[in-house]
């Protein structure tokens, strides 16, 4: 593609992505009115939301296999209908199992996406190109999160709860058609080493799709290690911004327009860390490879430490109070959330284009699960032990392990991205000889 039509299509993408995942956090700020209409706790709602990532996370691993194998624009453009017209549906359920159904099909959207999307993004974009793609790619995943919580929290008030899903499913169905229009499907490997100048001349790159092939990707010992940090990091992301604006209504006594807006202070620092997070990881990568990982597992043990004191803030007197849990806030998300993108370059550069679907399907399975389980195990314990303060501060901790197993990816990184340049250096002789 020409630069300002690639300019385009990543930019449709973007807003994609973004409106998207506004469907994960639509139902997120006005938790109360709904357990009141439907006569249900907050471990009802923990469980729609466990299932909508979790259902989202097992269709993946199918839509992980066909992005490696088939269009990813046809399949990007299923996923984003599929996705969105259960969201459009959602705001006319009149029972309980009915929400639960159409956020589950939601989920479906959701997950089908991530693996395409990266699949897409590792065929139309070189290793040098990764980090900085993946950065805008994260924030805007991270940014469509906000976007539903804001629509949410200030139309639930005066439209309904009903009425946000409607806001953020129908953008999508226009730009996913928009996308299908303009975008080129990438070709395999054309954005390797090695291979990107064979595939680019008109050869056909010779990675095939086995399903032989699922074993080999545990045996690479970088997907191992984030694969595992994926499952503990991803129990607080799941839990702490659904639960955030329900949290601080009920402990800190805030309208839900307040603690609404400091839900947004948090937001930002996501989408700040995403952002810079990727840039700076991506220029430590250019340094030395080992220094990506090393950055992201200080980062996290750093939000471990400043979400807890931003949870247990004492209850807010003035302004300047306001401000300064903001601010804690805003710290706590940025530190931990630049991970998220350098985790993705990290995939893409150890995994050859015939199983990068399939890799990030099974990652997206492996942090769904543990986003579905921080929602769920957040919800369970709030009603158990009657404190989501409690329920809080315990899915907070995960962060730490999660940031010390990531750590050790900076001696098993750089070897995984020499074995696979090797292997498309492997790869490029034969392709030659096929001439």
């Amino acid at each position: 593609m020409k630069k300002g039509k690639a300019a385009f299509v990543l930019f449709l993408l973007l807003f994609m992505m973004v409106f998207l995942n506004a469907d994960q956090m639509v139902m997120s700020p006005n938790i109360g009115e709904i357990e009141a209409e439907f006569g249900i706790t907050k471990a009802d709602i923990g469980l729609i939301q466990g299932s909508f990532t979790i259902v989202g996370a097992l269709i993946s691993l199918l839509w992980g296999f066909l992005a490696d194998k088939y269009s990813r624009k046809l399949l990007l453009l299923f996923s984003v209908l599929v996705g969105e017209i259960p969201c459009f549906l959602s705001a006319f359920v009149q029972t309980f199992p009915q929400l639960f159904l159409a956020r589950a099909l939601t989920g479906i959207g959701v997950g089908a996406l991530f693996p395409v999307v990266f699949s897409y993004a590792g065929d139309a974009f070189k290793e040098s190109q990764r980090a900085k793609v993946n950065s805008f790619l994260s924030t805007a995943i991270s940014l469509g999160a906000i976007v539903g919580m804001v629509i949410a929290g200030f139309t639930g008030t005066s439209l309904g709860w009903r009425t946000p899903f409607i806001i953020v499913s129908l953008p999508n169905i226009v730009l996913a058609f928009l996308f299908f229009a303009f975008a080129e499907e990438p070709k395999r490997g054309a954005a390797e080493v090695a291979v990107g100048e064979l595939v680019d001349q008109g050869i056909n790159y010779i990675g095939k799709v086995r399903l032989s092939d699922y074993k080999n990707l545990f045996k690479v010992k970088t997907n191992l290690i984030l694969f595992i940090q994926g499952i503990l990091g991803t129990i607080p992301w799941g839990a702490i911004p659904y639960y955030l604006v329900n949290f601080f209504e009920t402990s800190k006594n805030l309208s839900k327009e307040s603690a609404t807006l400091i839900f947004i202070f948090f937001g930002v620092g996501n989408v700040l860390g995403i952002f810079f997070g990727g840039l700076i990881g991506g220029l430590l990568y250019k340094k030395k490879p080992a220094y990506m990982p090393l950055f992201s597992g200080i980062m996290t043990v750093i939000g471990t430490f400043v979400a807890l004191l931003a949870l247990n803030f004492p209850p807010i007197e003035g302004a300047g109070g306001f401000v300064m849990l903001g601010a804690l806030g805003m710290v706590a998300a940025a530190s931990a959330s630049m991970t998220g993108p350098n985790m993705k370059t990290m995939l893409m550069n150890v995994n050859p284009p015939e199983n990068r679907g399939r890799i990030f399907s099974i990652f997206n399975l492996t942090d769904s699960l543990g986003t579905g389980f921080g929602q769920f195990f957040a919800g369970t314990l709030a009603t158990a032990v009657g404190s989501l303060g409690v329920a809080m501060n315990v899915s907070a901790l995960f962060w730490l392990p999660c940031g010390l197993i990531l750590l050790t990816a900076a001696l098993a990184f750089p070897r995984d991205i020499d074995h696979l340049h090797r292997k498309m250096k492997e790869a490029a002789q034969t392709m030659e000889k096929e001439k």
